[in-house]
């Protein structure tokens, strides 16, 4: 305070007279002034008073701006909404890469536990044993191999790795005769089957010397046989296996599937073309000859017509037809 009062006294040292410093001093406090008795420390804040005047021109940036400004201001409004239109355009072009890659995160996660998947079931498939014995309807069945000459459309492993729950494709190669007995003895008390049957996933006729041998054993056990065939077994071993069957197989099952060559071999394709149907005919011939119990064996989705046809073929060589119904779920 002592600084600005000092300041105010300035001007009057300047006259010379300090008595005309004095009289001004009194003319502020006159009538002019009368009934404002203002104290030394109300004067000296005046200056401050003075000192705040400069806010006026934040009213007049507000309220008093120039037309130009105004023009300005009202581009700048204009301006402010495009801009802000184009910052939201611009966030969803953003946004859109990641969506992309967080369905590329779901995709890999989901290919990734495929993949544990797929590798888990081929270990486990590596890890299995070979099935050389199944059981199916009370019956003990022998998968002695899985070639064929035979490609049949309806044959229950196309597509199929299994067999109501059996793996009967062989990664170790055929089975010999003791690798089969152990196998069946491992079933417990054999004498529970109705009978034993060849079949699996080939053509039992490929070994005939194991299917043979493994006629006795189950026969010591007081189990009968049977073998469910294409037919073409001589063929196969180019001579005559039927001999060989006698007294070891009790009973035959010949597939016929069709009438004759031409509908058979577009769906069993055997790799003997006509032969293979023909050579069919005369196996099934020559086991009735030689007192081997037989049938001829067809699926029901052959159709009515053809289910007549072959039931006319099979009584031309007094062989009896079994029709079976078409497996579509194992």
């Amino acid at each position: 305070m002592d600084e600005i009062k000092n300041k105010n006294e300035q001007p009057n040292a300047q006259q010379g007279s300090p008595n005309g410093g004095r009289k001004r001093r009194r003319h502020r406090g006159g009538k002019g002034n009368k009934g404002n008795n203002q104290s030394p420390e109300n004067r000296v804040q005046q200056p401050q008073q003075s000192a705040q005047a400069p806010q006026k021109p934040q009213n007049t940036q507000n309220g008093n701006k120039p037309k130009g400004d105004k023009q300005k201001n009202k581009q700048d409004k204009n301006a402010q909404p495009q801009q802000n239109g184009q910052k939201q355009q611009s966030q969803p072009q953003k946004q859109q890469p990641k969506q992309p890659q967080s369905q590329k995160q779901n995709n890999q996660n989901g290919n990734k536990q495929k993949g544990n998947k797929q590798e888990k079931q081929d270990k486990r498939e590596e890890n299995r044993k070979d099935t050389y014995v199944y059981t199916l309807d009370g019956n003990l069945y022998i998968n002695l191999t899985n070639k064929c000459s035979n490609a049949c459309d309806f044959c229950v492993r196309n597509e199929r790795s299994s067999y109501y729950g059996n793996y009967l494709w062989l990664r170790n190669g055929d089975p010999t005769v003791e690798k089969v007995i152990a196998a069946a003895n491992g079933m417990g008390d054999l004498s529970r089957f109705k009978e034993v049957v060849f079949c699996g996933f080939g053509e039992p006729t490929y070994k005939i010397a194991e299917m043979v041998a493994l006629c006795d054993f189950f026969h010591e056990k007081g189990l009968k046989t049977r073998l469910n065939t294409n037919g073409q077994g001589n063929l196969i071993n180019k001579r005559d296996v039927v001999p060989d069957l006698k007294d070891k197989i009790d009973f035959v099952n010949i597939s016929l599937n069709a009438s004759c060559y031409e509908k058979y071999q577009p769906i069993c394709r055997s790799q003997f073309k006509e032969a293979g149907f023909e050579g069919m005919i005369e196996f099934a011939k020559l086991c009735r000859r030689n007192g081997i119990n037989c049938r001829f064996s067809i699926v029901d989705c052959i159709g009515e017509e053809e289910v007549a046809a072959c039931k006319c073929l099979a009584d031309s060589v007094k062989i009896p037809l079994y029709v079976r119904k078409y497996i579509t779920d194992s």
